[in-house]
């Protein structure tokens, strides 16, 4: 681009993204009110959060940042994956997602976002994908400094696979998953970048 001091101005495709308000957040826990992580396992059907893409959009997730609460003294597990079926939406809320760009804040997503899983969601994923693992044997509430560290999946920046999760004729998802040997709570946001499948694949 070429600003009005014509100088130009060289951005990567996120920014370029973003630039087009193609690219929405989600988020899980508010403020200071965490979200239950009732799942105390790594099970496929018992997602946190869900990004369930519709038959002909594509998304390509961008980040995820996880901060554990009251964890205890058990193991704490994450897990990013895909899967190409619907896992359905059963024991989870629809979120709202807001676009990153304050320019497009009131426009919707054309996907759909799941929060707060609570139990499973309906149907076994098929074709999984893991991106991104995460084991942790000290308690999180333990960990000392200032602040506690946040565990970040960034495929752009090497912590994760990246990955583009779309159909133009089924439903696919993309699932996040964290887990505790016990019900704890924390705070999820979420961020992609949405297309249709023409855009997309020009197609």
């Amino acid at each position: 681009a070429v600003n009005r001091q014509r100088s130009v101005i060289t951005g990567d495709e996120v920014r370029q993204w973003n630039k087009e308000g193609r690219i929405y957040n989600a988020i899980d826990g508010v403020l200071t009110t965490p979200a239950t992580w009732t799942a105390v396992d790594l099970v496929r059907q018992t997602p946190n959060v869900m990004i369930r893409v519709p038959a002909g959009m594509v998304v390509i997730p961008l980040m995820v940042i996880a901060a554990p609460e009251a964890t205890g003294a058990a193991v704490l597990q994450g897990l990013i994956s895909t899967c190409n079926n619907d896992p359905g939406t059963g024991n989870m809320t629809a979120a709202t997602p807001i676009c990153t760009n304050s320019r497009f804040a009131t426009v919707p997503s054309r996907v759909n976002a799941y929060i707060t899983g609570a139990g499973a969601t309906g149907t076994a994923p098929t074709n999984v994908v893991d991106l991104f693992r995460h084991y942790q044997q000290v308690d999180n509430d333990a960990i000392t400094g200032a602040p506690t560290p946040p565990i970040i999946y960034n495929p752009r920046f090497g912590l994760g696979q990246e990955a583009i999760i779309g159909s133009n004729t089924a439903v696919n998802a993309f699932l996040v998953y964290f887990v505790n040997g016990t019900s704890s709570t924390g705070f999820i946001t979420f961020t992609w970048a949405e297309f249709t499948y023409a855009e997309f694949y020009g197609s």
